[in-house]
């Protein structure tokens, strides 16, 4: 019996990517044999194996895993396989955050929302957060739905947590990781720290993640010149584990001012530190931070959250009491992404 974990495309560094290499790793820790598959991917870290591969390699004892995140051509094919089937949902963008700048991915999460309802030829499904479960079209049985974090113990970034400095007397450092795409709105951020410099407080921005998006790209260097923050603002690119953990060891919180997240790893990557997260309510964010001092509402104006960042980075007692409450929080959220979670959900009887 094999377990055979496929995505569409799986890339180290990036989120889905990483979460199906750490099943792989996970699983095989439980004694499983593990193969992976993709359309697109890289190599770097084990092998992966192209996605025609599955359909000859799966035998009916094996237990296939699907990562969804997007639309996936191969989603017919994969439920007409005669195995158990499990299906990883983490949530799907909607395609109006995207539209604007990136019209191809609004129209593939528009075909994604499409397909949900096939899902429910799945076994079970194992959604990242509670807010992505019940997203989940009727015709998917409640009964079928598990809810796992979608991160392990063992990921670098949680490995490395040595706490922030949170001396109010340095600059204050807002830390945001994750793609450079426009339903981030890192634009958002930069109004942010313009609001803070305007009340004369000493802060920057590192913005850390890949920025495939060169319209996108070029509109935020705009956006902040025409602020006047642009040297204040360190825009990294894609970093290794190393550089991420040294990038959280410089920050004084992380800064998510996204439209959307199934689930938020770099808001937990934080929290373990016992870093505030600040983030907006209306998606997984929020259900992540569970902290009402550190997630504003969606419609919140800018100076609104100026003024809700200003008033706990700058009074070291509010950063003291909150520090213990995240770090609770973080350790609850590992532990439902444990190994334990997990064999469940490889055991749990088919409910069709």
């Amino acid at each position: 019996m094999t377990l055979r974990i496929c995505a569409p495309d799986i890339f180290s560094g990036d989120a889905v990517g990483n979460h199906c290499l750490g099943i792989a790793r996970m699983a095989e820790r439980l004694g499983w044999e593990v193969e992976v598959y993709a359309r697109q991917f890289d190599v770097a870290t084990r092998t992966i194996h192209d996605i025609e591969a599955l359909f000859a390699d799966i035998r009916e004892d094996d237990t296939l895993l699907l990562s969804y995140s997007i639309f996936d051509p191969n989603l017919d094919a994969l439920l007409a396989l005669r195995c158990r089937k499990i299906c990883y949902f983490h949530g799907i963008t909607s395609p109006e955050l995207l539209r604007e700048f990136e019209p191809k991915t609004a129209e593939l999460c528009e075909r994604a929302i499409a397909q949900l309802p096939k899902l429910a030829g799945f076994d079970t499904v194992v959604a990242n957060s509670r807010y992505s479960a019940n997203s989940l079209p009727a015709e998917v049985s409640a009964a079928s739905i598990m809810v796992i974090p979608p991160v392990f113990a063992d990921m670098p970034t949680f490995a490395d947590t040595r706490a922030p400095d949170t001396r109010t007397a340095r600059r204050i450092n807002l830390l945001m990781v994750g793609r450079v795409v426009p339903h981030k709105r890192i634009e958002d951020a930069i109004d942010v720290l313009a609001h803070l410099v305007k009340r004369e407080i000493d802060v920057s921005l590192s913005v850390v993640g890949s920025m495939p998006n060169y319209d996108y790209t070029k509109f935020l260097l705009n956006h902040a010149r025409a602020l006047g923050v642009l040297g204040r603002i360190d825009f990294t690119g894609m970093v290794d584990d190393a550089d991420l953990s040294a990038a959280f060891d410089k920050a004084t919180a992380l800064l998510s001012m996204s439209r959307h997240e199934g689930f938020c790893v770099p808001a937990l990557e934080a929290m373990v530190r016992g870093m505030p997260a600040f983030v907006r309510d209306g998606h997984a964010a929020a259900e992540v931070v569970a902290s009402r001092e550190l997630v504003f509402a969606a419609d919140a104006d800018i100076a609104t959250v100026a003024t809700g960042i200003e008033e706990i980075l700058t009074r070291e007692p509010k950063l003291a009491g909150i520090k213990p409450r995240l770090e609770q929080r973080a350790r609850e959220l590992l532990n439902q992404s444990g190994a334990q979670s997990w064999l469940r959900a490889f055991n749990q009887q088919a409910t069709r």
